[in-house]
Parts: C-alpha cells; structure tokens; sequence
C-alpha cells in the first residue's frame, strides 16, 4: 500500500512548538543523544538488523529501544531539516525579488 504524499502544506507532528520556532534545536537533542560515531553504529544495526530479519535475535533489549530513539530523532530531523529548507528558500527568493527591483 503506497503513502499518499502532499507537498502543500507539512504535518510537523514529531516537532514541538519550540522545535519549530527554533529547527536547530532538534540537532542539539540528537547530539546529546549520541556522538556521530555512535549514531553511524546505531544506523548500520538498525539497517542489518531490518534486512536480515534478525531484529529479535541479535540486539539487546537496550539496542532495540536505542534504534527506535534513533528512528524518532531521524523523523525530527527531517521535519527540521524541512523547515529550514522552506526557510531558505524564502530567503532565496526574497533575494531575487529585490535584484529584480534594482534594475
């Protein structure tokens, strides 16, 4: 069963209001979860583990619970990375409608 997509308008359901007001706070949190060595370590399990179908049998109670910690940082990260993108973009073409009023 295929997702149905909208572009429009974005659901930021992992975010909270201030995550939203302040997108640079979700890689802070995500930091302070872990050091990118550890985060590249808990991607690579939770990769293998989910190919392989050894989930169950391979990690530990705590690994499983760091992957899907890991799995709710990744979701805030995208919404984050999001905003800031729609941000940027804003910014860019505030940055072309005025070079188009200069001339």
């Amino acid at each position: 069963m295929q997702q149905e997509i909208h572009h429009e308008k974005p659901i930021l359901s992992a975010l909270t209001r201030e995550e939203i007001n302040n997108p640079q706070l979700v890689l802070a949190e995500l930091f302070d979860f872990a050091h990118l060595p550890e985060l590249k370590i808990m991607l690579w399990d939770w990769l293998k583990t989910t190919v392989t179908g050894s989930y169950n049998k391979t990690l530990t109670n705590r690994e499983r619970a760091a992957i899907l910690l890991l799995y709710e940082y990744m979701e805030k990260l995208l919404e984050a990375n999001h905003l800031l993108y729609i941000e940027q973009q804003k910014l860019d073409e505030k940055k072309q409608d005025e070079q188009r009023h200069i001339f």
